[in-house]
């Protein structure tokens, strides 16, 4: 007898294809926010080679993986916890959760779980292993029916068309389009629609129950004389007759989330980049509901 889906868990996927543009910094200030501040139960899972999301969590809380080398600091915490694990195992059954979810803790008292990247998930790129690692993440949120569990499961995707899109495309039922305003953006957007055709059409099996949506794209890093670029980008035909969405709220650009990875706009009270993230947390909401 197949288990009852949570029908209020998504799964979305934060994908652009080019990299550099706030992707990372958006979804892990969303998910935080909704953690935080909403008492939501959040998965994030780092499927971004460069693993700047998990380096993030790690510097915030104190944690490093116990492959980093690198860093022999003695007031951090070990983990073990990676994707790497999950990519390597044969049986997927027989993971046992530790070794793959990292929990953490937030100021207010919420809590949410973090899938931790790892650098040498990299090499895998060649790995003869591929069909198994694209369908892993779909396999792991089933077998463990961590649609139960979960409110919202956010994945960072690489800025790249590798086994990693697939896998975070499989178990989706959203993908979000993080922008910064820029003359090629137009082309990001249509060439990001034309990889997700590619990986629907062959998976279509996946999508049967959960067609794959875009919930629209955010423009980030926003500031007031990106005005006129955003109105073009809004206003391209090329985008209009594809139906894309675009949120009226933007993620604002802010040097402070820039420069220091471990700052959270939830902890702190500028009211500037907290309005904007509610903003956008309500408008994303809004589109789950509509669509």
């Amino acid at each position: 007898m197949g288990h009852e889906m949570n029908d209020t868990c998504k799964v979305i996927s934060v994908i652009n294809m080019k990299g550099g543009v706030g992707k990372t910094t958006l979804t892990k200030e969303l998910g935080y926010f909704m953690s935080d501040r909403k008492g939501k139960k959040i998965l994030f899972i780092d499927l971004d080679p460069q693993s700047n999301l998990t380096q993030s969590f790690f510097l915030h809380f104190g944690l490093r993986h116990s492959e980093d080398l690198n860093d022999q600091s003695s007031n951090t915490q070990i983990t073990d916890a990676s994707i790497q694990n999950l990519f390597d195992a044969s049986v997927i059954k027989d993971l046992s959760l530790d070794k793959i979810i990292q929990s953490f803790e937030t100021t207010r008292g919420g809590s949410f779980d973090l899938i931790p990247g790892t650098l040498s998930t990299i090499f895998l790129e060649r790995s003869s292993n591929a069909s198994n690692m694209e369908k892993s993440i779909y396999n792991f949120i089933d077998n463990h029916e961590l649609r139960n569990v979960y409110d919202y499961i956010f994945i960072d995707c690489p800025p790249t068309y590798s086994v990693y899109t697939i896998a975070a495309l499989l178990p989706s039922d959203f993908y979000f389009v993080p922008v910064e305003p820029g003359i090629y953006s137009v082309l990001g957007i249509q060439m990001l629609e034309k990889v997700v055709s590619s990986i629907k059409e062959p998976n279509a099996v996946f999508f049967k129950d959960k067609p794959l949506k875009n919930l629209g794209v955010v423009f980030t890093r926003y500031k007031e004389e990106s005005g006129y670029l955003v109105d073009m980008i809004v206003e391209s035909n090329k985008l209009n007759e594809m139906g894309i969405y675009f949120f009226k709220e933007h993620f604002l650009n802010s040097k402070k989330l820039i420069d220091r990875p471990n700052y959270f706009i939830s902890e702190h009270d500028d009211t500037r980049l907290t309005d904007s993230l509610e903003n956008i947390v309500a408008e994303m909401e809004e589109r789950i509901n509509g669509l």
